[in-house]
């Protein structure tokens, strides 16, 4: 009797560790993590370490497909090598993400990301200075990574290539885009 029990314990256990989500099933996922930032076509900034915070919603439409909807606030910009000047710009970003599950748990995921820039300061010296003028209010970027879910623990890593520039040409003479790796943990609840 104490085998069969275990057996089911065990059984019940690994249907737990990689539960698939059904279709039609709707999950909150509130994730918080780090992001390392830079801009493109510069050879002379390197990544800017910051914050991401926010919930996830998936819908999972089939066995291995679900779509991911995001609302993060995400720090983002980038240092100026050999200074301590810095970009620090704080984004809401908005990811609509496309998972598609390789084996239980792992899931590979692309998307878009709009973003809406909420600050934007140039650090020189340790004096902020505000350049909200120069920055464009809107960014748009494609999300590309891999997840992978434990007893609805989800660690989560994406790179995001920015497909708008982030400043105004008249303004700041830096023809550059976005580039941010992020890396978060976070916790599924499942809400149907």
């Amino acid at each position: 009797m104490k085998k069969l029990f275990l057996v089911v314990a065990i059984m019940m256990a690994s249907t737990c560790v990689f539960a698939q989500h059904d279709p039609g099933s709707l999950t909150l996922q509130p994730r918080i993590g780090f992001s390392a930032a830079d801009f493109n076509n510069t050879s002379d900034t390197k990544a800017r370490v910051g914050m991401i915070v926010g919930p996830e919603f998936e819908y999972t439409l089939a066995n291995r497909f679900s779509l991911a909807f995001g609302l993060n606030y995400s720090q983002q910009g980038a240092e100026i090598d050999k200074t301590d000047n810095k970009f620090k710009m704080d984004y809401l970003t908005i990811p609509v993400v496309a998972n598609f599950y390789v084996v239980k748990g792992l899931a590979l995921k692309a998307g878009l990301q709009p973003g809406f820039i909420l600050s934007s300061k140039l650090d020189a010296n340790g004096h902020d200075t505000d350049i909200d003028d120069s920055v464009k209010k809107f960014d748009l970027s494609m999300p590309i990574g891999l997840s992978y879910e434990f007893y609805n623990f989800v660690i989560d890593a994406r790179y995001t290539f920015g497909l708008t520039k982030i400043f105004d040409e008249k303004e700041i003479n830096l023809d550059s885009k976005n580039l941010t790796f992020q890396l978060t943990l976070g916790y599924k609840f499942t809400l149907f």
